[in-house]
């Protein structure tokens, strides 16, 4: 792939390593700009580059574009990881979990004592930091696949691929809300108004039905949570399908700027929508406005917020499950395995394609064969 024009090439290096991948990744990023690749995507590569010349820089003096090999790449990972480590152990530190510090440190020696033989492709990788070690060597490999495409020199480093580290993902099980549960956290969502302050004593009637209907809409759409905040009540109506009456909800898409529907059963969330057509000061503010001296804002919550809540719901019903994604997988798994949709149509519902989707989210064990 040429960037800007196709004929276009440019001199592999002009002899100082640091200003040399400085322009060759301004190069890439612009180029990634002219594919229209979404900005939150640009982004990650940017930062993820960012540290990379923070590590050419550091051993500029002995390197140049010419002689950038597997070990260099791969010793960039090391380091990376050991920055993480770093700031992990900071933070166990702070919260005197002193007994979790061993396999950090481990990390930390590891950076020390790597970089002696030819190679450093079989370091420690811990489960932790191995999505982000992951998109750090795949951002990586796509500057060198730019680079080697659009050098003069028509220098090659694609054939150094094969040598450099393999991140390799360990299989664990991840929990998800089953059906019961999910019947459970509607139940109780549907009555929060009422029951909040034995809870939380301190609260108030708006916030209850804000935070439960955020909840509702989290667990019953598939949606990711940042999606879930940016929902206005204009985005909800009404709709009847097979005599039957349904919410349909807008979800603007937090990767890509893209629209889907999901439709949830009016009697569920009806009380709230009620609630809120009379609350709100219009149909253009957020669900999620937060709600401060006696007004909303209009300025939607965090996505964090959500994550609190639902873990202390989970909680009070005696659910030892917590994070978000216990929510997707298990509307993921209910949509399938107990309502019969297609892979496919639950993979569009929650903005996924159906191979994310089938690795990340599905977790029955009689769906490992749906296709």
């Amino acid at each position: 792939m040429r960037f800007i024009d196709d004929e276009q090439t440019s001199p592999l290096s002009l002899g100082n390593i640091e200003k040399d991948m400085e322009f060759w990744v301004s190069q890439f990023l612009e180029q990634k700009e002219l594919e229209r690749v979404a900005e939150k995507t640009i982004k990650s590569y940017r930062d993820a580059l960012k540290t990379f010349i923070e590590f050419v820089s550091k051993y500029k003096e002995n390197n140049s574009m010419e002689t950038i090999g597997a070990k260099f790449i791969n010793r960039y990972l090391i380091e990376y990881q050991a920055t993480l480590a770093k700031e992990k152990i900071k933070k166990l530190k702070a919260e005197n979990k002193i007994d979790e510090l061993e396999k950090y440190d481990k990390i930390i020696s590891q950076q020390e004592t790597k970089f002696l033989g030819k190679n450093d492709a079989n370091f420690i990788i811990l489960k932790d930091f191995e999505n982000s070690l992951d998109h750090r060597l795949t951002v990586v490999k796509m500057l060198l696949k730019y680079i080697s495409d659009n050098n003069e020199e028509e220098h090659d480093y694609t054939v150094l691929f094969r040598k450099f580290t393999t991140i390799r993902h360990t299989e664990v099980f991840t929990s998800y809300i089953t059906l019961d549960e999910f019947d459970e956290v509607v139940a109780l969502m549907n009555v929060w108004m009422e029951h909040y302050k034995e809870y939380k004593p301190k609260s108030s009637i708006q916030i209850a039905y804000r935070d439960s209907m955020l909840l509702l809409l989290y667990a019953l759409t598939g949606a990711r949570s940042e999606e879930i905040v940016k929902v206005k009540l204009e985005d909800i109506t009404p709709i009847s399908y097979n005599n039957k009456d349904y919410y349909r909800i807008k979800i603007k898409e937090g990767k890509g700027n893209k629209i889907r529907e999901v439709a949830i059963e009016s009697a569920i969330i009806k009380k709230h929508i009620d609630y809120f057509e009379h609350a709100l000061p219009s149909k253009e503010y957020y669900i999620s406005s937060t709600f401060i001296c006696g007004q909303y804002t209009n300025k939607p919550q965090h996505q964090d917020n959500i994550r609190r809540f639902s873990n202390y719901i989970l909680k009070i019903l005696g659910i030892k499950k917590s994070g978000l994604h216990v929510f997707r997988r298990g509307y993921a798994t209910k949509r399938i395995m107990y309502d019969g949709a297609e892979l496919s149509m639950v993979a569009k519902e929650m903005g996924n394609t159906s191979a994310v989707l089938e690795k990340y989210y599905v977790k029955h064990e009689s769906l490992m064969s749906v296709q």
